[in-house]
């Protein structure tokens, strides 16, 4: 019994730290020439952004070659999508009648989800900030640092 207990206790705390490292907001960086760059936002400072790649590869892009930066939370619309379409299966589902759970689920589960998605939207905290300039950086790197995961 101490046995599983001291193993349960290590599994929530390997997954509880895992979960503080990990990055919760997504950055799609544009340079002068038009490229986009997209990743899990790392770091801030005076001189530019650290950004992991989908391969957990770090890029580092300097503060001269970045024109604009868009920044959102991640992982918050596709819950709240699934949630709205689940909804109106559950009422379908409970209902008796067989035309309206053939309209709660061929109207309500797309009408259900598409609410979800602009619901999570709107939750998912985007930032923009376009025509930027090297200047520009030590001013607002505070206000991005609230994004990054190395505070």
């Amino acid at each position: 019994m101490k046995f599983i207990f001291t193993f349960l206790i290590c599994i929530a705390l390997s997954y509880t730290v895992n979960a503080q490292q990990k990055a919760r907001y997504s950055i799609r960086v544009i340079d002068r020439s038009g490229h986009a760059v997209r990743g899990s936002f790392y770091a801030a400072s005076d001189d530019g952004v650290i950004i992991i790649r989908n391969r957990r590869d770090t890029v580092k892009l300097s503060a001269d070659s970045i024109s604009a930066l868009s920044i959102h939370r991640k992982g918050i619309a596709a819950p709240l999508a699934i949630a709205g379409g689940l909804t109106f299966f559950v009422l379908a589902a409970k209902s008796d009648k067989l035309v309206e759970s053939v309209v709660l689920i061929a109207a309500g589960v797309p009408v259900g989800v598409s609410g979800g998605l602009l619901i999570g939207g709107l939750l998912s905290n985007k930032k923009h900030y376009k025509g930027l300039q090297a200047k520009d950086f030590p001013l607002i790197k505070a206000n991005l640092q609230k994004y990054t995961v190395l505070k």
